[in-house]
C-alpha cells in the first residue's frame, strides 16, 4: 500500500450514527482483517481530507467484479465516513450477465460522461488506475482513492491513498474485507453482487484465486440470495452474441495451441471477453486472443489456461504504444483506436496484431488451420452402453 501524503491526508469529519473508520475493529469472523486492514481504513479516511463527497469510478464497460467493488465501496463510505456518494462509470453494460447484476443490486449508477468532477469532490478509482487507458477519469484530473488488485501502475502513486494488490484475484475481496473490518453488515443485495464478482472474476475461484477469494466467499454465501445469483448467471442472451460467436467460428484459426477469433464488428465491447472463454474451453486450446471492433476501438480479450503465464505483460508488449492495455497473468485486454484507419489498414492492422500474438508465443512456424477443423482427426467419442444406462 503506499501511505497518503501528509499533507493531502486530514482527517474528515464523522458523524454519531457512523462507524470510526480510524477505531480498532475487530474481525467478524476468526482468522480474518485485522490490525492492518484497520490501519488501511484509517489511512483512506485520512485521504478524503476536507471532501465533501465522492465519486467512485469504475473501468469503462465495467464487469462484475467493478460493479459491485464499487458498489461496496460506496456503502462504506456511506456509513464510515458519513459521505454523500456517487457511483459511475464510462461507456456501457453490455453483457447480458453484467446488465443482470446490475439490476439485482438495484444501486444507481451514473454515466461518466454527464457528471462534473468538482475540486470539493474527491474521486476513488475501484478496479482501474490513473492513466490505465480503460477508464474516463478526466485528464489532469488527480485520483484520491486508488482500489485495484491489477499490476501497479506508476500514476497510482500520486493518490492520497492508492490500495493495489497484485495478488489477490478480485477487488471484490479486498472490499469485504474493509467492510468486515468495520463490522458493517452488507444487505442481501451487496452480499449477492459481491459474492458473484468474486465467482465470476475466478471462475468459481479456480483462476487466479488467493486466500483471500476463499475467505470471502465463505463469509459472503449465507448472506446472498441464491435465486439472484442463478438470475444473473442464466441471464437471456441477446441475438448480438450468437451473431458474435457464428462469426468467431467462421473465422477463427489456429497455431498450435493458440487460437485467434477475429469477431468482426461488436454490439458492444464485452462480447470478445465472452468469445475468448467461450473458445477456450475447445479440446486442445491454450491460447484465446479474440478480437473485435465496436465504433472507434479494436478490443483484444486474452485467455489462457496457463497457471505460470504472464498475459497481461504479453498483451503489453505487443500492442505497445498502439493503445492501452493490462491484465492478470491468464487473462488481459487492449483497446486501440482505429477511428481513422481505412477499411484495408484495420485489416492488415488486425492481421499483423494476430501473428504477433503467434510469434511471442512460439507459434508462429505452425502451420494455421481454420479452427472449424482442430478435431478432425481425433477419434469420436465412444457412443454410450445404452444397456448399462438408465
Amino acid at each position: 500500500m503506499n501511505g497518503p501524503d501528509s499533507d493531502q491526508s486530514t482527517a474528515a469529519d464523522t458523524t454519531e450514527q457512523e462507524t470510526d473508520v480510524g477505531a480498532e475493529a475487530g474481525p467478524m469472523n476468526p482468522g480474518k482483517p485485522g490490525p492492518d486492514t484497520t490501519a488501511r481504513l484509517a489511512a483512506m479516511k485520512r485521504a478524503l481530507g476536507d471532501a465533501e463527497r465522492v465519486i467512485v469510478l469504475t473501468h469503462d464497460n465495467p464487469d462484475p467484479d467493478a460493479i459491485a467493488s464499487a458498489a461496496g465501496l460506496g456503502h462504506l463510505l456511506r456509513k464510515a465516513v458519513g459521505l454523500p456518494v456517487t457511483l459511475a462509470f464510462g461507456g456501457i453494460v453490455g453483457r447480458a450477465e453484467n446488465r443482470a447484476l446490475l439490476e439485482e443490486l438495484d444501486v444507481p449508477f451514473e454515466r461518466a460522461e454527464d457528471l462534473e468532477f468538482p475540486s470539493t469532490a474527491a474521486v476513488a478509482l475501484v478496479d482501474t488506475q490513473p492513466r490505465a487507458g480503460n477508464n474516463s477519469l478526466p485528464p489532469g484530473q488527480i485520483a484520491t482513492i486508488v482500489i485495484d488488485h491489477h499490476p501497479v501502475r506508476a500514476e497510482s502513486s500520486a493518490a492520497a491513498y492508492s490500495d493495489v494488490r497484485p495478488e489477490y484475484g478480485a477487488c471484490a475481496s479486498m472490499i469485504v474485507e474493509f467492510l468486515r473490518a468495520l463490522k458493517l453488515e452488507p444487505d442481501r443485495q451487496l452480499a449477492t453482487a459481491l459474492f458473484y464478482a468474486i465467482q465470476s472474476e475466478t471462475m468459481d475461484l479456480g483462476r487466479e484465486a488467493s486466500k483471500a477469494e476463499v475467505d470471502a466467499s465463505l463469509f459472503l454465501y449465507p448472506r446472498t440470495d441464491p435465486a439472484a445469483i442463478s438470475r444473473i448467471r442464466h441471464a437471456r442472451v441477446p441475438r448480438a452474441v450468437y451473431r458474435s460467436v457464428h462469426t468467431g467460428l467462421e473465422n477463427a484459426w489456429s497455431r498450435g495451441g493458440v487460437v485467434c477469433v477475429p469477431a468482426g464488428r461488436l454490439d458492444y465491447p464485452d462480447i470478445v471477453a465472452q468469445l475468448a472463454d467461450l473458445f477456450l474451453r475447445v479440446d486442445g486450446v491454450e491460447w484465446v486472443i479474440a478480437a473485435g471492433r465496436y465504433r472507434d476501438g479494436l478490443y483484444f480479450s486474452l485467455r489462457t489456461l496457463d497457471p505460470g503465464a504472464h498475459a497481461g505483460d504479453l498483451v503489453r508488449q505487443v500492442v505497445g504504444s498502439r493503445g492501452s492495455a493490462g491484465g492478470h497473468g491468464e487473462m488481459a485486454g487492449a483497446r486501440i483506436d482505429v477511428g481513422r484507419l481505412a477499411p484495408d489498414e484495420y485489416e492488415e492492422l488486425l492481421e499483423s496484431l494476430f501473428e504477433e500474438f503467434c510469434e511471442q508465443l512460439g507459434v508462429s512456424d505452425q502451420p494455421r488451420d481454420p479452427l472449424i477443423g482442430i478435431d478432425s482427426a481425433a477419434e469420436p467419442a465412444s457412443a454410450p452402453d445404452t444397456e448399462s444406462t438408465t
